[in-house]
């Protein structure tokens, strides 16, 4: 495409903006542009789950011809707006009554970096009948500005300004794993920097979008995030990194997942966990129950407790019913996702009760060892008294001393002595 600063009809303001590209802070220079020379990036976080479903119905994105790019500005467009159509209302009505007040940020072949949804609400407009232009600065990738530059500002300026990010969580995730996992851009130090965030929270979400990634290649359906979404796999997930990394803490999701892991014997537990949680999530997803919170007993009372081997064998056969049913479908959609869940609901009951009895088991052997739990911790913290500081006790304190020692016999008298 040609630099859309070479048409007459793009007008040059009297307004700026700061930006902060390649660490440094100036001020830009903001343009009036046509509508009609704009298009949407593709790669806008907000909408991943979406591009990834249109795909998955046999669409593609083609803006070679103006034809084409009408068709995908148009698509775009309904993305955007179904993503949060609240929002879209809203910055539309003041759009409408103040004009634009904050510029976007384009580069010079028309990619829009920053104002996906104020392009969207000027497209509406104009479409009304308004006679409406969007501003903004426009960067040019020839002057040494590469893709790197431009998606370190459009984290900045999504999420390290002070304004409301309105990602659902799943987008969000698609994001960070492309820009660190997949397309190795940014460490998580790097990301958490850009994104104003503390990296302990940025290396949350790497995990999270590992196993989210998995999770759909569990099930056979390798990058259709919208099935994660429509599944509200954040919480699920959240869950399952704290599981995992009670075990695995120090290792990365993905080597572990992967056929050429050096330790087989930590490979194997890993994947028996996970592929266990994915069972469970799966065979869950329409249960009248908070799935988070049954994921988090599962690991308390199940994954981190003794009877964690007796579990993971007897729900191995519902695990491989499940896993293999995906594997055998050539193309996993929603509507596939149904009719097996359908299918398998024999399955999900095994395994539901496999899981219930198991959880059942565990607490009653945690309430029986109750005492002795409560009796050890007791007498562990009597081992820590200095028998030096008890002789030196004088008056009142050896008198409260030796008071609470007989209490100490006598409670121990009541419990008796069992042969």
């Amino acid at each position: 495409m040609q630099s859309i600063m070479n048409s007459q009809s793009v007008k040059k303001t009297d307004g700026k903006r700061k930006l902060t590209i390649k660490n440094e802070t100036k001020n830009y220079t903001v343009y009036r542009i046509p509508l009609n020379l704009l298009y949407y990036n593709d790669q806008n976080g907000r909408i991943a789950t979406y591009i990834s479903k249109y795909y998955t119905d046999g669409y593609t994105l083609e803006k070679d011809t103006s034809e084409q790019l009408e068709k995908y500005n148009d698509a775009l467009h309904t993305f955007i707006r179904e993503s949060n159509p609240k929002a879209i209302n809203m910055t539309k009505e003041n759009i409408r009554r103040f004009g634009q007040r904050l510029p976007g940020v384009v580069l010079q072949d028309g990619r829009i970096i920053d104002g996906n949804r104020r392009y969207t609400c000027l497209r509406e407009l104009k479409q009304e009948g308004e006679d409406v232009f969007f501003e903004a600065v426009i960067l040019d990738t020839e002057n040494g500005i590469d893709e790197r530059d431009i998606k370190l500002l459009e984290l900045n300026l999504q999420h390290g300004e002070e304004r409301p990010v309105d990602y659902n969580p799943i987008d969000y995730l698609v994001d960070v794993y492309r820009d660190i996992v997949q397309n190795k851009m940014f460490s998580i130090k790097e990301y958490a920097v850009s994104t104003n965030k503390k990296p302990r929270e940025i290396e949350m979400a790497v995990k999270k979008s590992m196993l989210m990634v998995q999770f759909l290649e569990f099930m056979n359906a390798k990058g259709q995030y919208f099935i994660a979404r429509d599944m509200d796999l954040d919480g699920p997930l959240q869950e399952m990194v704290s599981i995992l990394n009670k075990d695995f803490k120090k290792m990365d999701f993905m080597e572990l997942a992967n056929s050429y892991s050096e330790d087989k014997a930590i490979q194997s537990d890993f994947l028996r966990i996970r592929n266990a949680l994915f069972t469970a999530i799966f065979t869950n997803r329409n249960a009248k129950i908070d799935l988070t919170r049954y994921i988090r007993e599962m690991g308390k009372s199940l994954i981190h407790s003794h009877n964690r081997e007796v579990f993971l064998e007897e729900y191995e056969d519902v695990v491989e019913e499940v896993y293999e049913s995906f594997q055998e479908e050539e193309k996993v959609t929603p509507q596939v996702v149904k009719e097996i869940g359908k299918k398998l609901e024999p399955v999900r009951n095994k395994g539901t009760v496999i899981i219930n009895n198991k959880i059942m088991d565990t607490l009653v052997t945690e309430a029986r060892k109750k005492p002795i739990d409560l009796l050890n911790q007791a007498l562990a913290d009597l081992k820590r008294i200095d028998i030096d500081q008890v002789n030196r006790l004088r008056g009142e304190d050896r008198k409260e001393f030796d008071k609470a020692v007989i209490q100490i016999r006598n409670l121990i008298e009541e419990f008796g002595e069992e042969k």
